[in-house]
């Protein structure tokens, strides 16, 4: 007896705005998985053979394992070639995609934990002033409503999971919200785009949970990789 193909399985953990990067792009691809919850904090030695680093998200396909966000977005994208693409075909438009991620990743993403993360006002200030003038830079030359013009691109993907959480997490934990000023209009006006996507609407989750999981880092008493590499002024994990 033959058996058809097995579903790729995607390990998820639904707090971790990382890891629903890798499920919007997904669904946004049409993919049929399997979904899997999974405690990335729990490094049990079954959980270690599926992703040696112990994070989520991870892919496994064909009985191979792959991780990391961003290369887990490329990989869905490259190998269920049917539907949308989330990278343009043009090797220019491409590489200007990857810049944005990289800005994402580097400017945009680090000021988010500092500003709930640090003890001192002063400090939350400056990492307040920072997340806006990386989001000016990031949309300087947007043209909208999304990245990928009508359709979700690997720029928004990287973007929404946090862009989310600064307008829920932060105006909780630390009563700021993104200035509605005309620098930032083109950042509004997207956020209001993204947000109606059904893939990014399916993976939304429960607020007053999501709120509650952020608590450890408003009060910096998690040990999480990224909270160690913030604390360190060091490149996200």
């Amino acid at each position: 007896m033959t058996t058809g193909p097995t579903k790729p399985k995607f390990y998820n953990a639904w707090f971790c705005p990382f890891a629903q990067r890798a499920w919007i792009a997904l669904l946004e691809k049409g993919v049929d998985f399997e979904y899997i919850e999974q405690d990335p904090y729990n490094k049990t030695p079954e959980w270690m053979a599926v992703n040696p680093r112990g994070l989520v998200p991870t892919i496994v396909h064909k009985g191979k394992s792959v991780y990391e966000s961003m290369v887990c977005i490329e990989f869905v994208d490259e190998e269920w070639t049917t539907g949308k693409h989330l990278l343009p075909s043009d090797s220019f438009l491409r590489a200007r995609a990857r810049i944005r991620c990289d800005h994402i990743t580097k400017k945009v993403v680090p000021p988010f934990y500092q500003v709930l993360m640090k003890r001192e006002d002063s400090e939350r200030e400056v990492a307040k002033m920072l997340l806006i003038a990386s989001l000016k830079e990031l949309f300087q030359d947007f043209d909208g409503p999304l990245f990928g013009g009508d359709s979700i691109s690997i720029v928004d993907i990287m973007l929404f999971p946090f862009a989310y959480r600064f307008e829920l997490i932060l105006p909780y934990y630390r009563a700021f919200s993104l200035p509605k000023s005309k620098s930032l209009e083109k950042y509004h006006e997207w956020y209001a785009a993204a947000v109606k996507c059904a893939s990014v609407k399916a993976t939304m989750p429960d607020d007053a949970r999501l709120i509650g999981s952020y608590k450890r880092y408003a009060e910096d008493t998690t040990n999480s990789l990224v909270a160690q590499a913030i604390r360190k002024g060091s490149s996200l994990p």
